[in-house]
């Protein structure tokens, strides 16, 4: 089986506005400094007004960001980098809980793709890391801003959500990065699919997600996190699992995950039974522990 790149960015370009034509603005660009600071920036032009839901992906980023002011590095046509923007209605407390709404929907789609048989192997480590087998296949960047110009309400947000998925090289990048990675090829293979088979099927993943996010926000202004505490636990890479808790590389707790609160908080069962709900931090889990 021959490594999977992705079609042309013209290709990709021309295939998600025929599948996203309520977008207001869909682009594919060969190279872009980040796509999340694109539509950031676009969102605060105080000169001229941004549309959206607006995408925008690029073959290659050359100051892409990750979580928590971390760089997202990736070789061109090896991942799949994308951003998508949207107004939202929120207020200040309510926005933290869009990130792991993010990852709970990008899994979902993702699941969709492999099929019955393989969805379980993908999983979402909170806050919205996507793995594969346990090791990580995707990881998303959630930051809001308020536009600058055509603001509706006090409470009107700019919402942007960055994806990047490994397509190849997860052993390379296992052994540069010291912990495992997956990529989309692997998964391809295991599903015994072909290269063709992924090539077609990249932009209406895109597509899929796109849509998938917008109706998720909406659903969230209008009914909170609740409808996604369950939504999560099926697809929970944590639940049951003992987990270590880190802040600024500082150790900081451990204990028993339990899921989500319906303020997407993280549960974490401490030794002495009581349960602690974590807002940030980032997570190690302690190797073939588990418990009931």
């Amino acid at each position: 089986m021959n490594t999977v790149f992705l079609p042309s960015p013209e290709l990709m370009q021309e295939s998600l506005r025929q599948s996203l034509v309520e977008f207001a603005s869909v682009e594919w660009l060969s190279q872009i400094n980040s796509t999340n600071i694109f539509l950031l920036q676009a969102a605060k032009d105080e000169d001229q007004e941004s549309f959206r839901p607006a995408l925008v992906g690029a073959h290659y980023q050359s100051s892409g960001k990750g979580r928590l002011g971390r760089k997202w590095a990736g070789e061109a046509g090896a991942t799949l980098m994308f951003s998508c923007a949207y107004d939202v209605f929120l207020p200040d407390n309510k926005l933290p809980m869009l990130a792991p709404i993010a990852g709970i929907v990008a899994c979902e789609e993702l699941r969709k793709t492999v099929g019955e048989k393989f969805q379980s192997r993908l999983t979402m480590k909170w806050p919205n890391d996507i793995q594969y087998q346990e090791a990580k296949l995707s990881g998303l960047l959630v930051e809001t801003i308020r536009p600058s110009i055509a603001r509706q309400t006090h409470n009107h947000r700019v919402v942007v959500v960055g994806m990047g998925m490994n397509l190849l090289h997860a052993k390379e990048l296992s052994v540069s990065l010291g912990r495992k990675v997956a990529d989309w090829t692997s998964v391809i293979q295991d599903m015994h699919k072909n290269d063709t088979e992924i090539n077609q099927s990249i932009a209406m993943l895109v597509a899929r997600i796109a849509r998938a996010w917008q109706e998720a926000f909406q659903q969230y202004e209008k009914e909170g996190f609740d409808p996604f505490v369950a939504r999560h636990a099926k697809l929970d890479a944590l639940a049951g699992r003992v987990i270590d808790v880190w802040q600024d590389d500082k150790f900081i707790m451990q204990g028993i995950a339990r899921g989500l609160n319906h303020e997407a908080h993280l549960l974490i069962e401490m030794s002495n039974g009581q349960i602690f709900p974590l807002l940030t931090g980032d997570i190690t889990v302690r190797a073939h522990e588990t418990q009931g």
